[in-house]
C-alpha cells in the first residue's frame, strides 16, 4: 500500500509540472513596435498589433481619414527587424490580418527563416532587403479586404501584424504600408525598406549548398542533395513545425499555433513523469 503511494505521488508531481510548462510556451515572442508606429496603432497583446482605419476612438487611436475608400484596401505589408542568426536557425511565422466587423478575422499566413517551406507557400510572402535582418512581410490579393460599409461610423476596420514564434529574441515592426489593387500605396507609416527578391530558403541552407556544389552532370549528386534537403526539414525545431498551420479564419489565428505547442509541452511533460517512474522503481528495488 505504502508503495503503490509513492509512485502515485510522485506521478502526480511529474504531471503538475508538466502542465505548469504549456503557458509559458503559448505565447509568441513579443512584436517590438517603434514609436512612430506605436502612436498610430493598438498593441491589446504582447504578439499582435494593429492599425485601425475606423472604429471607436474611445478604445484606442484611430486613422479616420488616413485612407479616403476602405474598399480599395487590397494588401498591406510590414518592415521587420530580427537576429538574423535566430532567424534562418530557429525561424519565424504569424501572419497579416484584416479585421473589420464584416469580415471578421481576416489572416494572412507568413513564414521566415527556417520555417519557409518551397511546398507549402503562404499568401504573404517574406521579402529580402539590403540590410541584414530586415524583411518586408506582404500580402496583395485579388479582391479587396475590407467592404465598403466598413466605412460607416459604427464599423471598424484594422490592419494588423501578428507572430506565432516564441524562441525568437524578438521581432521589431518599424514599419507598415496599405496596398491598394496595383500594389500602389494607399498608407504608410514607419521606417520601411525597399524589398528585394523573395525569401525560399534560410541562408544557412544556402551557403551549404553553394559549398557542397559540384559539376552537374551525376544523377547521384541530385538525389543526395533531396536527402539534405529532407534532413534539414526534420531538424527544425518541434515548436516551428507544430505552429505551421493553414490560413487561419478563427477568432485569432495564434490560437492555433498555441494549441500545438500546448500539446508538444504536454508531450514533455509525459516524458517526464515517465522518468518519475522509472526513479521510484528503481528506489524501491534497491529497498528490497
Amino acid at each position: 500500500m505504502k508503495i503503490s503511494k509513492i509512485l502515485a505521488g510522485m506521478s502526480a508531481a511529474a504531471i503538475v509540472a508538466s502542465m505548469a510548462m504549456i503557458p509559458a510556451s503559448a505565447a509568441g515572442t513579443k512584436l517590438n513596435v517603434s514609436d512612430d508606429l506605436a502612436k498610430i496603432g493598438r498593441q491589446t497583446q504582447d504578439d499582435l498589433f494593429a492599425v485601425f482605419f475606423n472604429g471607436d476612438e474611445s478604445e484606442g487611436a484611430v486613422n479616420k481619414d488616413a485612407i479616403s475608400d476602405l474598399g480599395a484596401v487590397y494588401g498591406a505589408s510590414f518592415t521587420i527587424k530580427v537576429d538574423n542568426n535566430d532567424w534562418n536557425t530557429i525561424g519565424g511565422g504569424g501572419s497579416i490580418n484584416f479585421n473589420s466587423k464584416s469580415g471578421g478575422w481576416n489572416a494572412k499566413d507568413w513564414a521566415g527563416g527556417s520555417w519557409v517551406e518551397d511546398d507549402k507557400p503562404k499568401d504573404t510572402l517574406c521579402y529580402t532587403t539590403e540590410e541584414e535582418g530586415t524583411y518586408v512581410l506582404e500580402y496583395l490579393g485579388d479582391a479587396p479586404v475590407f467592404a465598403t460599409t466598413d466605412g460607416d461610423a459604427d464599423n471598424f476596420a484594422a490592419v494588423g501584424i501578428n507572430n506565432w514564434a516564441a524562441d525568437l529574441k524578438g521581432i521589431d515592426v518599424v514599419g507598415m504600408k496599405v496596398l491598394g489593387a496595383d500594389g500602389n500605396v494607399l498608407f504608410e507609416a514607419g521606417s520601411n525598406k525597399d524589398k528585394k527578391e523573395v525569401q525560399k530558403k534560410p541562408v544557412a541552407e544556402e551557403s551549404s549548398s553553394g559549398a557542397d556544389s559540384t559539376p552537374s552532370g551525376t544523377d547521384s549528386k541530385k538525389d543526395d542533395s533531396k536527402k539534405d534537403d529532407k534532413s534539414s526539414a526534420a531538424a527544425t525545431s518541434t515548436a516551428a513545425t507544430s505552429s505551421k498551420s493553414g490560413t487561419t479564419t478563427t477568432a485569432t489565428s495564434s490560437a492555433a499555433a498555441s494549441d500545438n505547442v500546448a500539446a508538444t509541452g504536454a508531450t514533455a511533460g509525459l516524458a517526464l513523469a515517465g522518468v518519475a517512474l522509472a526513479g521510484a522503481a528503481i528506489v524501491i528495488s534497491k529497498r528490497k
